[in-house]
C-alpha cells in the first residue's frame, strides 16, 4: 500500500496534475486543478492512517511471539520442600554447598576471613541404630546452642556435621570448635563416642568454596587418623 509519505514527490506529483490540468482543461484548470490537490491530500491522509495501523498491528504481533511471562501464583503459605536435617535441625548438605559458595564471595567482597569446621563422630559405625540417631540429635542440639547466629551449620554425611564461621580466623575456628567437642564429651553419649574436627580458613588455607572445603576435610582426616577426639587445622599441601 502506498503510503503517501514523501513531501518531495507529493509536490512533484501535484505540479503534474497542475500542469496537466491546463494543458487539457484550458479554463477549468483552476477548478480541476483544485479538485486534484483535495484528491491527493485525502489519499496522502488516508495512507498514513492505514501505514500506522499496519505499524500498530505489527508490534502487537512482535509482542505475542515474544517469550512467555510466566507467573508464580503460589500462595506464601504454601508447602516447600523442607532444607533442614530432621535427625539434627540443621540445614541439609545441599542448602549449605551453596551457602558455602555465598559466603566464600561476601568474604572475598569485604576482605574477612571465613572458617568452616567439619566435624564427625569417631565411634559412630560402632554404635547400634538408635544410638546412632541420638548422637546426631545431640550434636546438632550442641551446634544451635553453640554457634553464634550469624554462623550456620549443616548435617554433612551420616556422622558428619559442618560448620560456616562468618569473619573468623583459625584462631577463632579452633576455640569454637574446642567448645563444641568439650560440650560434646561432657553429654552422656560423649563416654561412648567422641568427636574429632577439621579446620580450614578462608584465604590463609584456600580461595574458594571447593578447596575450602576439601581442606577442612583433609584436616579432619588427619585428626583422625592421630588419634580422634580431637581438633586440627589445615596444614600447607
Amino acid at each position: 500500500m502506498l503510503g503517501w509519505g514523501s513531501a518531495g514527490s507529493g509536490a512533484a506529483l501535484v505540479a503534474l496534475v497542475g500542469i496537466f490540468a491546463v494543458l487539457a482543461f484550458g479554463d477549468h484548470a483552476l477548478v480541476v486543478g483544485g479538485a486534484a490537490v483535495v484528491i491527493f491530500v485525502g489519499a496522502a491522509v488516508i495512507g498514513s492512517c492505514w501505514q500506522a495501523r499496519r505499524e500498530r498491528r505489527a508490534q502487537a504481533a512482535a509482542l505475542c511471539d515474544g517469550p512467555e511471562i510466566t507467573i508464580d501464583l503460589r500462595s506464601p503459605s504454601a508447602p516447600r520442600i523442607s532444607s533442614t536435617d530432621a535427625a539434627t535441625g540443621l540445614v541439609d548438605q545441599m542448602h549449605f554447598r551453596t551457602t558455602l559458595t555465598q559466603r566464600v564471595a561476601s568474604a572475598r567482597r569485604q576482605l574477612q576471613p571465613l572458617s568452616l569446621v567439619v566435624f564427625e563422630l569417631d565411634g559412630f559405625e560402632r554404635a547400634r541404630p538408635e544410638r546412632r540417631e541420638q548422637s546426631m540429635r545431640l550434636v546438632g542440639s550442641v551446634m544451635r546452642r553453640t554457634l553464634r547466629e550469624s554462623d550456620i551449620a549443616c548435617r554433612f554425611g551420616d556422622a558428619a556435621v559442618a560448620a560456616l564461621l562468618e569473619d573468623t580466623p583459625e584462631s577463632g575456628a579452633a576455640c569454637a570448635a574446642e567448645r563444641l567437642r568439650r560440650a560434646v564429651a561432657g553429654t552422656p553419649t560423649g563416654r561412648s563416642l567422641t568427636i574429632s574436627a577439621g579446620i580450614a580458613c578462608y584465604p590463609s588455607h584456600a580461595l574458594d568454596a571447593h578447596e575450602l572445603l576439601r581442606r577442612s576435610v583433609r584436616a579432619l582426616a588427619t585428626a583422625r587418623a592421630t588419634g580422634r577426639d580431637r581438633v586440627e587445622i589445615a596444614g600447607g599441601d
